[in-house]
This record gives structure tokens, C-alpha cells and sequence, in this order.
């Protein structure tokens, strides 16, 4: 029978009429999607479907409900993938004909195929890739490319998703990509018409959409990146006296942020563009070179301040110059002035004075005044927290000192005037009248405190 069917065979020639040709692609795996490279590889079955009357015998005759070609001995579709830059066929492929002339053949290959990626969401980019399957030689006068199952229409849309027997896609088979899920895979079919002929030809294009799978970035370099640069920032709240600690803590982790990143771009895409990762990573390096100048910053301004309540003399000057009625005694109001120009809030006013306060007089004595120096010293926030906590405690204390009614021990209408510097008190001249100017023979600094002669 194979021998009368090839007797005067042209292997050459389509068949008469030209051939529909059908194709289906049963996808058995992804096998790679490489970014660097910007390729795709497929895995799977080319199945052709189409009739040959020239192979066609009778059944009742002959007996025979099948016959086996190999592919160089009759006439098949020479159509290609247009995109491929490299396909590996798997053996030789053996052809199917049937009693009517219906012929059979499935071509196992691997194609690899160019795909433009669009990497600036990675890791959770979605990737979609376009190749058409097309005739090399014929146009559709001889040869029409069809998916499997439609019946020769201008243009056709198919979207696969499960296995259907006459369909474009067979996924039936499909064994998932570890990195890349499939998502969908999108079948145009439409005529192509070139510059150089008037035929036109068929053309079947595939979309193949994929998306990443994100666990393992996730896990391995989100996470710890954004922990490192969320710890960074808990530097800021560390106390300002552990300047060394603080600045070492910020540096650390701006190379614990570094060495993660240089770990993980061995996994990471060649492009020349800035991807997710890259942006969290530089946004984090930015954190932690703010994180160590802030802690630089405010380690030298804890330095400042914790000197501006320094010793007993320093306080001394300031009695002095606030004892207004040269009584030896602040009172009330004087205390609150004074108080104000060491720099406290209305909340710390009332409770130093409620603590140093003469038991049976609304005053402070001067030697209660002298022995305030560690409280006053405690109430610097600044010298045992943070700057930005300080800055944050002190500005909710004058929220409330300006929404808070004037305290009771406050004899005076008039607002108390603005705080004196700390370290140069004015009024040199009230102070030499009242008698506190220049310290005289009668006033002693013994072992860091003041004693009265």
C-alpha cells in the first residue's frame, strides 16, 4: 500500500487545492525564562493537522486503518517559529495517514525565543511573550496555518486556560515553572501582508503570560532589607549619651543593607534600569547615611546641652540675678523667671518649684536652690534620651504652657520676659548693686559647692 501511495508522489508539492494546515502546541513545560538574556524556552508538542488526498485509500480494500511515513517522505508544512533563536528537535518524527487522506505528525521541540521584558516591577513583574508560527515558503493560495479548531476565519481569539480537545493550546501535560507561573496564553490568528507580495499569509502569534513567583525575593531580600532599614531607624531613639553606640549601630546597618543587596544581585537582572529592589535599596542606603548624620548631630548637641546646667556657679549666677529683692529667697514669681531662663517648660516650672519650695513660704531658700543642680540635670531630657525625643517632650510642654491657664502662684499680669541665655546673664550692673557682683573673700567654692562664710 505504501509503495502504490508513493508510486508518483511529489513530496514537493502541496496537495491540490492547497493544504489547511492545523496546529496545536501541547506545552509540557517553561523550561527557563532568563531575564538576563531576555529569552523564553518552551518545551512541548508542534501536532499539524491536515488532509492529503494524494495518501487516501479504501479500507474495505486494502484492510489497513492506519499507516506510518517518516516526515522526508511526504509532503508537511514547513511552517517555523519566526522568533526563535534556537530550537532543538527530539528525534525523528514519524507521520500518521489515515483511509480519507487525513494526516497526523507531532514534532517534539524546544524552542528558545526572544522576549522583551519589562523589569522595573521585579521581582513582581509580569512578563509577556509574543512569537509567531508561520510558513517559510508558502503563501495562503498553498498553505493555510490555522489553530487547531477554527475553521479558516480572517482574525481568531483564544484564550487557554484548561486542556480542550480541538483547541489551539493542550495544557493537559503542563508541569509548572518553579520561578514563573503561567497565567494565560492569548492565540491571534490573522493574514499577514508584506511589501514584496500580494498574497497573503497566514500567521498564527502566540502571547505567553507568566508571572513571578515572589516567595523567595520576599523572604530572602525584602524583608531583611526593609528590617534592617526600620531597625536603622530605632537608632534615633536610643539615648544621646551612648553617642559611640549610636553611630555604630547606624553604620552597621548600612552594611548589613549593603552586604544583603551584593549577596542577592547575583539572582538579580543585568538591566539598565533601576528595578524595585534597586529603588528600596538605595532609598534604605539614604536611610541609614541619614540615621548616622542625625546621630552624629544630635550626639554633639547632647554634648552642648548636658554642659549648659555645668555647676553650682552657673546657678549661682542666675539667683543672683533674679533675686530682684536682694532677699536671699526667690519667690514665686521669681522662680518661674528663673527657672524659664534654665530653659523649662511651664509642667517643669511647677514641679521643681513644688519640690524646692521653702515648707512654710512660697519661696525657694538659696540653698534649696543650690542642691536643685542634679534635678534640673534629670530634667534634660536631652541627656539621657534622644534629641528628637527631647524635641518631641518639650514641644508638647509648650502646647500645654500656651493652652493652660497662667498658674496660681503667678502674681504678675505681665507675661514673664523671654528666657536669658544660660551662660551669659545680663545686667551686670543690677547684679554689682544688689551686692551679688563680684565674688568677695566672704564667698567660697569649696568641693564644687558654695558656703557662706
Amino acid at each position: 500500500l505504501q509503495q502504490s501511495l508513493l508510486e508518483n508522489y511529489k513530496k514537493f508539492v502541496p496537495p491540490a487545492g492547497g493544504a489547511s494546515v492545523e496546529i496545536q502546541l501541547a506545552l509540557y513545560s517553561i523550561v527557563e525564562v532568563s531575564t538576563q538574556l531576555q529569552t523564553i524556552k518552551l518545551q512541548g508538542w508542534w501536532r499539524h493537522y491536515w488532509k492529503d488526498e494524494r495518501l487516501a485509500w479504501d479500507k474495505a480494500q486494502w484492510g489497513i486503518s492506519a499507516l506510518v511515513f517518516w516526515i522526508e517522505e511526504i509532503w508537511a508544512p514547513d511552517d517555523i517559529v519566526y522568533e526563535q533563536i534556537e530550537e532543538d528537535q527530539l528525534g525523528n518524527i514519524a507521520v500518521t495517514v489515515y483511509p480519507d487522506g487525513s494526516v497526523f505528525y507531532s514534532a517534539p521541540r524546544i524552542t528558545t525565543v526572544g522576549c522583551d521584558m519589562e523589569l522595573t516591577k521585579f521581582p513582581y513583574d509580569i512578563q509577556t511573550c509574543e512569537f509567531t508560527v508561520g510558513s517559510m515558503s508558502f503563501d495562503g493560495s498553498l498553505v493555510d496555518i490555522l489553530p487547531r479548531g477554527v475553521s479558516n476565519p480572517e482574525e481568531y481569539f483564544e484564550e487557554a486556560a484548561v486542556y480542550q480537545d480541538k483547541a489551539a493550546v493542550d495544557l493537559s501535560q503542563f508541569r509548572a515553572n518553579k520561578e514563573f507561573a503561567l497565567t494565560t496564553i492569548r492565540i491571534v490568528s490573522e493574514n499577514f501582508y508584506y511589501n514584496c507580495c500580494p498574497e497573503p499569509y497566514p500567521i498564527v502569534v502566540f502571547e505567553i503570560t507568566v508571572q513571578r513567583q515572589t516567595l523567595t525575593f520576599l523572604s530572602g531580600i525584602l524583608i531583611p532589607i526593609l528590617a534592617v532599614t526600620y531597625a536603622g531607624f530605632f537608632v534615633l531613639l536610643m539615648p544621646a549619651t551612648l553617642s559611640g553606640a549610636r553611630v555604630l549601630f547606624a553604620v552597621s546597618a548600612m552594611y548589613t543593607n549593603t552586604a544583603i543587596y551584593n549577596v542577592a544581585a547575583r539572582n538579580l537582572p543585568e538591566v539598565g534600569e533601576f528595578t524595585m529592589i534597586g529603588r528600596m535599596y538605595m532609598a534604605s542606603l539614604v536611610a541609614a547615611l541619614l540615621s548616622i548624620l542625625i546621630s552624629v548631630i544630635s550626639s554633639s548637641i547632647n554634648l552642648v546641652v548636658s554642659e549648659q546646667i555645668k555647676n553650682r556657679t552657673e546657678l549661682l549666677a542666675v539667683f543672683r540675678f533674679y533675686d530682684k529683692d536682694r532677699s536671699g529667697a526667690l519667690d514665686s514669681e521669681e522662680a518661674d523667671r528663673a527657672l524659664s531662663a534654665l530653659g523649662l517648660v511651664q509642667l517643669e516650672r511647677e514641679y521643681v518649684f513644688e519640690q524646692f519650695k521653702t515648707q512654710d513660704a512660697e519661696e525657694i531658700g538659696f540653698h534649696d536652690w543650690l542642691a536643685m543642680e542634679e534635678e534640673l540635670r534629670a530634667l534634660r531630657w536631652s541627656s539621657h534620651h534622644s534629641i528628637p525625643v527631647a524635641a518631641l517632650v518639650t514641644l508638647v510642654g509648650h502646647v500645654f504652657e500656651n493652652n493652660a491657664a497662667k498658674p496660681p502662684h503667678q502674681t504678675s499680669d505681665e507675661d514673664p520676659p523671654a528666657p536669658e541665655p544660660l551662660n551669659t546673664p545680663k545686667a551686670p550692673d543690677d547684679v554689682a548693686e544688689a551686692g551679688w557682683g563680684v565674688q568677695s573673700d566672704t564667698d567660697q567654692v569649696q568641693n564644687g559647692g558654695v558656703v557662706d562664710a
